[in-house]
């Protein structure tokens, strides 16, 4: 289910913020992975809503889990 697409003017917002962003993780001691950030790139060319980039992020940390988990079992 696809909702409205970010505006070029929407997209930049969001990209400008994103340094501040990664700062802001930094001082808590978190930085993004090479993969986390490959999803913010792509979820910017996709021109994802606000609630669809929550879903996607929501979706990449399921999967993380369960391939974690799944890696220990073993």
């Amino acid at each position: 289910m696809r909702g409205r697409r970010l505006t070029d003017t929407q997209l930049a917002e969001i990209r400008r913020r994103r340094p501040g962003v990664r700062a802001s993780l930094a001082c808590e001691g978190m930085h993004l992975t090479p993969e986390e950030e490959a999803l913010f790139e792509q979820m910017d060319r996709e021109r994802l809503t606000a609630d669809e980039r929550a879903a996607r992020i929501a979706q990449f940390n399921r999967a993380k889990r369960r391939k974690k988990a799944l890696a220990s079992t073993r």
